[in-house]
């Protein structure tokens, strides 16, 4: 037995209603397709770092199906989105799990380089911490620690190999 089927086959034992993991998609995976293998046969939900269709893949699709994962809802349903997805595909073609954070991110620090005026970290990490941007993803601000002020998270689950939203706030 090895030592994920050793840990799977002890929380089985405690007779779990759901288990939440919180690593990315190699992992969680391997941990959902060794859960079935056992018969511990409870949902799983995972983070953002586990939708990717590889998780599918190491999984197996029936063994992934069922799995809940938080991430941003699609894309498509966001109106700020359409024209990065338009370009994007346009150029590279269907867009990745993370393109589109990607996207945000170089922007959002781009944007507060050029009203820092300078690539110091410290002030550019404080005009960060005071701007609001629009983004594909819509307005994302800031808090002082660095969080994002508004959670954009919906929850997916797996469905015949595929992700689909489950449940929007």
């Amino acid at each position: 037995m090895s030592i994920p089927s050793a840990v799977l086959t002890s929380i089985k034992e405690k007779k779990p209603e759901i288990i939440y993991f919180g690593g990315i998609y190699p992992e969680t995976g391997l941990l959902v397709k060794q859960s079935r293998e056992i018969s511990l046969n409870v949902p799983f939900m995972s983070g953002d770092g586990s939708i990717d269709p590889k998780f599918v893949e190491i999984a197996g699709e029936k063994a992934a199906d069922g799995t809940y994962l938080t991430f941003s809802p699609d894309p498509k349903n966001i109106p700020a989105a359409k024209g990065f997805m338009e370009k994007y595909n346009a150029k590279f073609g269907e867009i990745g799990p993370y393109s589109i954070y990607a996207y945000d991110a170089i922007n959002i620090l781009l944007a507060a380089i050029k009203e820092a005026g300078t690539t110091d970290g410290k002030a550019v990490i404080k005009k960060l911490h005071s701007m609001e941007f629009s983004g594909a993803l819509g307005k994302i601000r800031f808090t002082e620690k660095g969080d994002v002020t508004g959670s954009p998270y919906v929850i997916w689950i797996t469905k015949n190999g595929k992700f689909e939203e489950y449940w929007k706030p």
